[in-house]
Formats: C-alpha cells, structure tokens, sequence
C-alpha cells in the first residue's frame, strides 16, 4: 500500500508540473549535461583528486556564504536558467539523489573538467557517462509513472549542454601554432563524438536542447597572463570559433534530420567577444584578471582558502584564472534566455521553452 501511495503522490506531482507547462510555458525539468559552468556539486562526491571547490573562499556570495561545490563565488549559469524556466532552484546533482522523486524537476549530471571525450579531465564524469546516469533517471522515471508519461515529461523537459572547453583547453597545447589542417582535425574529433552524445539523448526522449557553446577560451586569465602584453591568444580563439561554427551547423542539421528536434545555441564566443569589447556596458571594469588567486592577473596560481580576493566582485568577470564569476554567469544566462539572434540562434531558451 505504501509504494502505490508513493507512487500516486509523484504522479500528482508530474502532472502539476505538466499542466504549469502547458499555463505558463516553464519547462517541467531541466537536465544538465557539462562542466565547471554547469556543476552544481556532482565532484564532490568524487574521489580526492577529482577538482573540487567545497572551501572558502569559493561561494562567498551564494546564500549563507556557502562552497556548495559550483565553480564560483556564487550561483552559476545553471542557476540562473533553472529559475527562468519555473524551478525554485537548480536540479540536484546525480550523486546526490536518494529517491525518486528528487529527479522530478531535473537532476544535474555536470562534472567539474569533464568533456566530450572520455580522456578529458582526468578522474572526474565525462559525457558519456553523464548520458549513461541519464539513461538510469529516464528508466526510473518510467518505472515511477509510466511509458508514456515518461516520454511526454521528457519531450517537455529543457535538456541543457554545456561542454567542449575542457577537450579544447587539453588538446590545444599539443598543435602546432597557426596549424589550421590540425585545428580542424580536432573540430571533427570532438564535433563527432559530440553528434552520437545528442543522437544518444534524443533517442532516450530528450526534444529540446539548449546548447551552450565554447567561449573565447584565449581570453581567460590563465592564456592572457602567457602573453606579454596580458592580450588573448587569438590563435586559441580561432581554434574555439571554428568549434563554434560546426556546432551551430551540427545543430541545424539534427534539427532537419530529427524528428521534433528542436534548439537554443547559446552563442557563448559572441558573448564574450561583446562583453570584452565594451565591459562598462554590460557592468564589468575589470575583464583581464581573476578576482582570486595569486600572481599575474591572478592568473599564476588557483584559488585557495587563503589566497587573497577582491571585494568589488560584481565588477569582475573572472572569479579565478578561469571560471567566471557570479555576476558573469548571470549576463551570460540572460544573453542565453531572452537575447537576441547574436547571442541565441534560431530562438533563445524562453523561445524554446514556450514552444
């Protein structure tokens, strides 16, 4: 009697979470997929070599001054966009479920490092394990309220992806500079394996994804401080944009290959470009140095408990050599969720949702 009552009250709880889709055009889940932007805790529960950022000062400006494990001061893009779309909060990481209906408003399989090839980050939940931990949630989701609402539930759900900077970071420094033959080489890598991780995502249920693309990863503390002139490695940001340009041609073909396929592409290269170029316009005077670290630029060593850090933290959009901070994710969200073609192509992720 127990279980069938469990089982009734989390049906309940599906179809109010369907029928606010249906009123007020939020997304009844959203499941992410990633890295460092998008954790909100899965690393750590990973063994101690795994990156981790569960101490001060990191999370200095989340509620109650709290390291919860996002790679911030505070909230993180996956926040932001989860309240957008009708959560209360960011769903929960994977690791850290205990019962089935935890996974009712979205579970966050994003690892801190990971990317789309196994080999990346070192011990921490490449993508294709993170699909695989979805598989397990899409079969407990059909085992809680049946074949078919499962299926519905998941059409509806926002499917977030934000990956591929990690590969790129990694892979770079073994090219040959100004080797556009094996720039290219490495976009097909990475685009390949990047294309069966969607295709594998769809055919479990997912319909509407939100595909966050690779910044100007050059411009981070950690490449700028490399330069001389504390400039970008423009030659790391052809490398980024050429990515950027087949995953937007990538997206446009599933769209037409796919049946009920439906996109964002979140143009996180053009953001970057736009808020780098004119930061007083979007809040920021400072774009070139981490707020904390040590060094250059902050830039010459991580962030720990007693590295120094600044106090005007909303004006920074670099919280350590290479993560954003609290109020970079917040601009980047908002580009994403309600911005124009420049910055969301074909629609934006309000668009998507309401679709």
């Amino acid at each position: 009697m127990a279980k069938k009552t469990t089982t009734f009250l989390l049906l309940n709880l599906f179809l109010v979470a369907l029928d606010t889709v249906t009123t007020t055009a939020v997304s009844p889940a959203v499941f992410v997929f990633g890295d460092s932007t998008v954790d909100v805790g899965n690393n750590n529960f990973l063994p101690s070599d795994a990156p981790k950022v569960n101490f001060p000062p990191w999370g200095i400006d989340y509620p109650g001054r709290t390291p919860t494990g996002r790679f911030t001061n505070g909230f993180n893009y996956a926040d932001y966009v989860a309240k957008a779309v009708g959560l209360a909060m960011s769903p929960p990481p994977f690791l850290s479920l205990s019962n089935g209906n935890q996974m009712l408003r979205g579970v966050s399989f994003a690892s801190g490092g990971a990317g789309i090839l196994d080999t990346t980050g070192g011990d921490v939940i490449p993508m294709a394990t993170q699909i695989e931990d979805f598989e397990q949630v899409a079969a407990n989701l059909t085992e809680i309220i049946g074949k078919k609402s499962a299926a519905v539930f998941l059409e509806k759900s926002l499917v977030h992806l934000i990956v591929g900077s990690n590969d790129i970071g990694a892979l770079y420094p073994l090219l040959s500079p100004g080797n556009n033959t094996q720039k290219d080489e490495v976009v097909v890598l990475l685009l390949d394996k990047f294309k069966h991780q969607i295709e594998r995502l769809y055919d479990l249920g997912a319909r509407k994804f939100a595909v966050l693309g690779v910044p100007a990863i050059g411009c981070v503390p950690m490449f700028r401080v490399a330069i001389s002139s504390y400039g970008c490695n423009e030659d790391l940001n052809d490398l980024c944009l050429r990515f950027k340009t087949a995953t937007k041609a990538l997206l446009k073909d599933l769209s037409m290959s796919l049946k009920g396929f439906q996109y964002s592409f979140g143009d996180l290269y053009e953001m970057f470009t736009q808020i780098l170029s004119d930061p007083q316009e979007y809040g920021f005077t400072e774009t070139k140095a981490g707020c904390c670290g040590g060094g250059r630029l902050n830039a010459e060593s991580a962030c720990l408990p007693n590295s120094t850090y600044c106090s005007n933290r909303g004006q920074y959009a670099f919280w350590d050599r290479s993560h954003p901070t609290q109020a970079l994710h917040k601009t980047m969200a908002q580009l994403a969720l309600y911005g124009p073609p420049l910055f969301a192509n074909p629609v934006n992720i309000h668009q998507l949702v309401k679709s």
